[in-house]
């Protein structure tokens, strides 16, 4: 087990991602799919600005090159002014790891209650 294995672990996240399908190389569709809008805005998560879809870029937070994936913990999405100027850098990526996991959990949450008011419906 390498260092990112180990950090990833601790931060609770299993090597199984039930969501993502990692031999899929579509990875910004996977992190545009998993992450709010408001109406077709998307928030950078780096600058807080807001933009439109084709102004937005799927970001690694831990970065391909050091063994990143394309499971959507790993993507975040920040605009492409932001995605050129961070490049390779990891210097927030155990903060960047620990918002996306509290975001995916909420997410999670969201769509067990959705499921419950659907099946409740269906009785």
């Amino acid at each position: 087990m390498g260092f990112f294995d180990g950090l990833a672990k601790g931060l609770g996240y299993s090597t199984i991602d039930a969501y993502n399908d990692e031999k899929s190389s579509n990875y910004q569709e996977t992190g545009l799919e998993n992450t709010s809008s408001n109406n077709g805005w998307y928030k950078c998560i780096k600058c807080g600005n807001s933009f439109r879809k084709g102004d937005m870029d799927i970001d690694h937070i831990l970065p391909k090159s050091l063994g990143g994936t394309n499971e959507r913990h790993n993507l975040q999405c920040i605009c492409k002014s932001c995605n050129r100027s961070k490049q390779a850098d990891t210097s927030e990526t155990l903060q960047d790891l620990a918002r996306r996991k509290k975001e995916l959990n909420e997410q999670n949450k969201s769509d067990r209650n959705y499921l419950k008011q659907v099946s409740k419906y269906n009785d």
